[in-house]
């Protein structure tokens, strides 16, 4: 994992503090009016993800994501972790695939034209999250902090030898963390999320290394089968919830 240096706080500062810091918003909002002006973009993400066994013991798992960026109507994912079979996700602005190779298998609905709208779907229709999520919130629709309770301007830190703006936010059965770069380019550096509703407070993180004019393959956001892959159906959700799903900030495990 990175480097990085940072004031110190009590861990209970974030879930105290009311209500939300001007600062802290303003320091989001400018990620997030930056974000939205990238047309392409690709991120590679090192990630750790802490499970709780049912037998009580915490265990932590590696892991990398890759994803490529292009404005609105294409993304490719590809996910990895120690614990999982590698994932991969592709999105042209028609259709949203996922692709698990060592399963020969894949699933796919007919998507919206935006990748917003997709988001949007998916976490509500099939309770499935993208991974890194909430960066993807942010490029396509600049939401956050909507469901924000509380949240604090923690200070400066550092992240893989960047400057930073370090961040704690609070929201019902979550505490997150985010760093963002000083200076010309807000860019997310590292996200931190502590998961509440459990005695140990799992966490996962994500370290993320940007490339702001990445080479792109248009064909690479397009899912097409390799000979004998199973196409398998995607399970709605049991339940529709009342009002609409968080945006995703925290990437889910």
């Amino acid at each position: 994992m990175a480097q990085q240096a940072a004031k110190v706080m009590p861990a209970t500062a974030v879930t105290k503090a009311a209500p939300i810091d001007p600062a802290a918003v303003a320091a989001i909002n400018r990620m997030g009016d930056y974000l939205k002006t990238l047309k392409s973009f690709s991120i590679h993400a090192d990630t750790t993800t802490d499970e709780v066994l049912p037998s009580g013991p915490k265990l932590q798992f590696g892991g990398t994501i890759d994803l490529t960026y292009r404005d609105q109507d294409g993304v490719h994912i590809v996910s990895r972790r120690d614990d999982r079979d590698d994932s991969r996700f592709f999105y042209n602005g028609k259709l949203l695939t996922v692709w698990v190779e060592a399963k020969k298998a894949y699933a796919g609905i007919v998507a919206p034209a935006t990748l917003g709208s997709t988001l949007e779907l998916v976490k509500d229709k099939y309770d499935v999250s993208f991974p890194l999520g909430g960066v993807l919130t942010m490029a396509a629709r600049g939401e956050m902090l909507k469901d924000v309770k509380a949240g604090v301007m923690i200070g400066s830190g550092r992240v893989a030898g960047v400057d930073c703006d370090h961040l704690g936010f609070h929201q019902d059965g979550v505490d997150w963390q985010i760093w963002i770069e000083k200076g010309e380019r807000p860019l997310p550096r590292k996200i931190l999320i502590t998961t509440l509703t459990q005695v140990s407070q799992p966490q996962h993180s994500e370290i993320l290394t940007w490339d702001l004019s990445p080479k792109i393959d248009p064909a690479m956001f397009t899912f097409v089968p390799p000979e004998g892959a199973i196409r398998i159906a995607i399970a709605e959700r049991k339940t529709v919830p009342q009002a609409k799903a968080t945006t995703g900030t925290k990437e889910s495990k």
